[in-house]
């Protein structure tokens, strides 16, 4: 069962998806103005951009977007293609292939970002870098004082008298 949001939340998530706004797509502005402190509204829109419920509520506010716009994919690949054809025709070739590349994006063609939200698929990549950082640390101490391969555990530098 998703969680319900409250009040300052979707207020939030309305700020993220006014189109045409500084809030826009920019989280800490979005936080600011959803009445989160500035001094940590950066940090209060990180955790609820992670949120599987603010995800699905930009994700409504999003499509509800496109729907009053009347905007799609085809929609916008048809005017971007237009606005191809003009350009190519009047020998603007900058505003040509810059139409191309944002058709290219529009159809998924290009990836200038990817980021993880799959918390699960985070933390393996943390442990994974934490194990490599602690790898890389021995090997450099290997190499320090001269050893071939530091030991796996550490050796005791005092010696029993026995």
């Amino acid at each position: 069962m998703v969680k319900e949001l409250d009040p300052r939340e979707d207020l939030f998530c309305s700020n993220y998806t006014a189109v045409g706004t500084e809030t826009f797509n920019h989280k800490e502005k979005s936080g600011i103005a959803a009445g989160y402190a500035e001094a940590s509204a950066k940090n209060q829109a990180t955790k609820l951009l992670k949120r599987p419920e603010i995800q699905q509520r930009i994700d409504e506010l999003k499509a509800e977007n496109r729907q009053r716009n009347n905007v799609s994919t085809d929609s916008v690949v048809e005017n971007l293609t237009h606005d191809r054809d003009m350009a190519r025709a009047k020998g603007d070739w900058q505003a040509a292939i810059r139409a191309d590349e944002l058709i290219g994006k529009t159809l998924g063609c290009f990836v200038d970002k990817q980021e993880i939200t799959d918390t699960q698929c985070q933390r393996e990549l943390d442990e994974k870098a934490s194990q490599e950082a602690v790898e890389l640390s021995r090997l450099r101490l290997a190499s320090k004082y001269g050893l071939t391969e530091m030991p796996a555990k550490p050796v005791s530098a005092e010696k029993k008298v026995g």
